[in-house]
């Protein structure tokens, strides 16, 4: 079976978020842009009014709007492509996925408060909810390494 890990197959949020990686946020006036440091990842938030384009118009890290709500970052995204791994490594999406996610500083500073809702009709009976905790690290350097499905699969027998 084809894995994100030994097939070098780039997945979307919300399973994206979730890898143990170093992740870059930048705000801007009108967008916020997450660095993943997995698989050259990158998402853009727009925070600029628009909508979302129509259904038709897909993207591996769907298509995603922001607000904020006082100091936590709400943001709607839609417009997914299918993918064998869009809910996990395990369960496949359909372009109907559907992610709401927050994020929040902590009181602290030290760490950013993630949480969210996934829809998808077509595989999830119901909504799943999560929360997490991202650690504040600015000296954790990016990799920058593509990935190799060659070093991937080295220690893999058949």
């Amino acid at each position: 079976k084809a894995t994100t890990q030994k097939d070098c197959i780039p997945i979307g949020a919300p399973a994206l978020m979730f890898y143990p990686v170093a992740n870059t946020i930048t705000v801007q006036r009108d967008r916020v842009v997450m660095k993943v440091d997995w698989m050259d990842s990158e998402r853009t938030i727009y925070l600029d009014g628009r909508k979302h384009p129509p259904a038709s118009e897909t993207f591996l890290h769907g298509h995603s709007l922001g607000r904020w709500e006082g100091d936590t970052l709400v943001v709607e995204t839609t417009n997914f492509k299918e993918h064998p791994m869009g809910l996990s490594t395990s369960l496949p999406s359909s372009i109907r996925k559907r992610l709401t996610e927050r994020f929040k500083v902590s009181q602290d500073g030290k760490s950013l408060i993630y949480s969210g809702v996934i829809e998808d009709p077509e595989y999830l009976v119901k909504p799943v909810e999560w929360s997490g905790q991202w650690m504040y690290r600015p000296s954790m350097p990016h990799s920058n390494e593509k990935c190799d499905v060659e070093v991937a699969r080295k220690f893999l027998r058949d």
